[in-house]
């Protein structure tokens, strides 16, 4: 898994809905006094505090430095860590959950994810995440992807948005069972008159990372304009989110 992410202030500004919306998830959780808890891909960490406040013994970790810096910075009083997905540190204890917001969609294959996951929870240990579902900005990723084809780019979609069978797939592969699962959109209102152009900064950059700075900008602005009929609302940019919940178990 790459580092995706380092701007922790466009992240914490005008991208806090991840961990606003992602708040809904810790219904889901059903976090215990004393339980032993891994948020997994837990950015600069507010969630985690959440998890925390309900008595939780918690971790937080992250697969970029920046990330976990901040988080570090905003709630001293956590731990937080360093890692892949794939490649979590064996903890003292095994965990009695891990949860997991906005992260799945990034990771090219998720039965090693899985298998590394049963590695780590108890025996009937639970894991709980959100991730983009199956259609997930579809009108956003379709004209950035058009108009890097017109101008004869590859395309090298970062996101990974799968059905639900895959997903049961992988998951059992790696030694976990889905009990319980919803699949849903969620339209996004994204903030500002500049909404949009901050979300292909802060999500769709690995598109174009390796083309110049000149270009970049102008692909971007092409896109939002070939977006703007769809999502370009009275009150403003809004993102066509949809979104996948899931519960596995550990047997």
């Amino acid at each position: 898994m790459n580092t995706l992410f380092t701007d922790t202030r466009l992240y914490d500004g005008a991208h806090a809905y991840v961990a606003r919306y992602g708040g809904a998830l810790l219904e889901w959780l059903d976090a215990q006094p004393g339980e032993r808890i891994l948020d997994l891909g837990c950015g600069t960490g507010d969630l985690t505090a959440q998890i925390a406040a309900a008595g939780a013994r918690v971790q937080g970790a992250d697969v970029s430095p920046e990330m976990i810096a901040e988080a570090q910075k905003k709630f001293p009083e956590l731990n937080f860590f360093v890692a892949e997905a794939t490649a979590i540190p064996a903890p003292e204890q095994p965990y009695d959950a891990v949860f997991s917001n906005a992260v799945l969609h990034w990771i090219p294959d998720l039965a090693p994810v899985a298998s590394c996951l049963a590695r780590i929870l108890r025996p009937g240990g639970r894991f709980i995440a959100e991730f983009g579902g199956i259609h997930c900005c579809d009108a956003i990723y379709g004209a950035l992807e058009a108009e890097l084809t017109r101008r004869g780019h590859p395309v090298r979609r970062p996101c990974h948005f799968r059905p639900l069978s895959r997903i049961a797939a992988d998951f059992e592969a790696g030694g976990l069972r889905i009990e319980r699962a919803h699949w849903f959109r969620r339209d996004t209102p994204l903030q500002g008159p500049d909404g949009l152009r901050n979300f292909l900064r802060m999500f769709c950059h690995a598109y174009v990372d390796d083309l110049p700075a000149a270009e970049q900008a102008e692909i971007f602005a092409a896109t939002v304009e070939a977006a703007r009929p769809k999502l370009l609302q009275p009150d403003g940019w809004h993102a066509d989110y949809t979104r996948q919940r899931i519960l596995a178990v550990r047997p």
